[in-house]
């Protein structure tokens, strides 16, 4: 480039970027970050949930075997409760809940000449379907005079 006396002017050297730049940088690593903390929240709450899934066949198992042993469900009467971060051990069931876990848990049994049943509550410390509230599920086996109405079946309450 020439200025109006005819004479050449130097180049600028470009070590650095323009405002523009860094501005457009910015703003597309603000999109990327909050794409990604929107999955990583989903994701986490889906390994959450499997989690409690697999808690929760490992003890409708204990379950299935204890009345196998013992003709009646875990426990006989009444609610063994779990708080939630508590370790727990439950030899009946062969499942020992670790120091630290998320989920709150209430086993219930009942027991009787026309009834074997047990249901199984779990609080959940996640909200898979974001609808702002935790979840619960819940597991149940009822058994009426010999004849099996549920078996293992996991609903989600809210």
């Amino acid at each position: 480039m020439k200025n109006c006396a005819g004479k050449k002017l130097p180049l600028r050297n470009r070590f650095g970027f323009t405002l523009v730049e860094i501005i457009i940088v910015i703003a597309i690593l603000g999109i990327l970050a909050t794409i990604s903390i929107l999955n990583g929240r989903t994701y986490l709450a889906r390994a959450e949930y499997a989690a409690m899934l697999t808690n929760l066949k490992h003890l409708m198992d204990g379950e299935d075997f204890y009345f196998l042993d013992n003709n009646t469900f875990f426990p006989s009467r009444g609610n063994v409760n779990i708080p939630k971060g508590t370790a727990r051990e439950i030899p009946e069931l062969a499942y020992d809940f670790p120091a630290g876990h998320k989920n709150r848990y209430r086993i219930r049994g009942t027991n009787n000449a026309n009834r074997n049943f047990y249901r199984i509550d779990v609080w959940c410390d996640f909200d898979l379907n974001n609808d702002g509230r935790d979840d619960r599920f819940t597991a149940i086996t009822d058994i009426r005079r010999g004849n099996v109405l549920i078996n293992r079946e996991v609903t989600k309450i809210r």
